[in-house]
């Protein structure tokens, strides 16, 4: 893992110090380096992993920064040549206070602490990020397993969201197109609309809402006109009328 570093000291020997204080350690990349809050805040540089902030310095201190930095604060180590900054640095959440000029054997000590802790935040991030999407699958597949009622002439019947492939008005009737069979209702397919508009179902003619789960292909033709090939391989045309329906389905 690349850990990107910033310097913020107004000392130009302090700078290359520290520069050369990393050298020995690959994985730890100075991006850019400050003599001033000022410039810090005005520069794009600030996408970083480690901040190495010195205290003292003309205009405004280091803690000034931390209180301006916009973002997410990245890890904190203050390299100073005061020892009676240390209480106010860790109550500002530093990671860890090197006294200047630096020792190796204690900078070495504080670059592991970084990397462990960075390596604990990027698995925290992938749990999350990883629960996240399990989190969105179960909701879809829960979503994709709900089902509805279809009021024909011979009765009520349930019907399981994921059995149908498109419903299609004809005349005074919704056909209600199923794997294997078909439903015909006087329900409108205006009703439909409402009723599934969560669901997954797009109205994509004056006379057809689809299932985009159902969808095996999706072809955009001219005039902002577009076709979709369904999974029982019929065809239905996509009105320019809704080719916002289009896009989405594109996208």
């Amino acid at each position: 893992m690349s850990i990107r570093c910033l310097c913020v000291d107004d000392e130009p020997l302090a700078r290359e110090g520290l520069t050369l204080a990393l050298e020995p350690h690959n994985d730890f990349h100075l991006v850019n380096s400050f003599a001033t809050v000022e410039e810090v805040l005005a520069s794009e540089s600030r996408d970083i992993d480690l901040l190495f902030l010195d205290i003292e310095m003309p205009r405004q201190n280091g803690f000034e920064l931390l209180q301006q930095w916009s973002g997410p604060l990245p890890q904190v180590v203050f390299v100073t040549a005061y020892d009676h900054y240390a209480v106010k640095a860790f109550e500002q959440q530093a990671l860890d206070y090197i006294l200047k000029p630096i020792d190796q054997v204690r900078f070495a000590v504080m670059l592991e602490r970084v990397r462990m802790r960075l390596s604990q935040a990027h698995r925290a991030d992938r749990a999350s990020t990883l629960l996240k999407a399990v989190k969105n699958l179960q909701s879809q597949v829960a979503k994709h397993e709900q089902s509805f009622s279809v009021k024909t002439d011979h009765g009520y019947f349930r019907v399981k969201l994921n059995e149908v492939i498109c419903l299609e008005s004809v005349r005074d009737h919704v056909c209600v197109h199923l794997s294997g069979r078909q439903l015909i209702t006087r329900q409108t397919l205006k009703y439909f609309t409402a009723t599934l508009a969560d669901s997954g179902f797009y109205q994509v003619h004056k006379s057809f809402l689809v299932n985009k789960y159902h969808i095996e292909r999706v072809t955009k033709l001219r005039f902002g006109d577009g076709e979709l090939e369904m999974l029982d391989q019929r065809v239905i045309r996509l009105s320019r009328r809704f080719n916002s329906v289009l896009d989405i389905l594109l996208g």
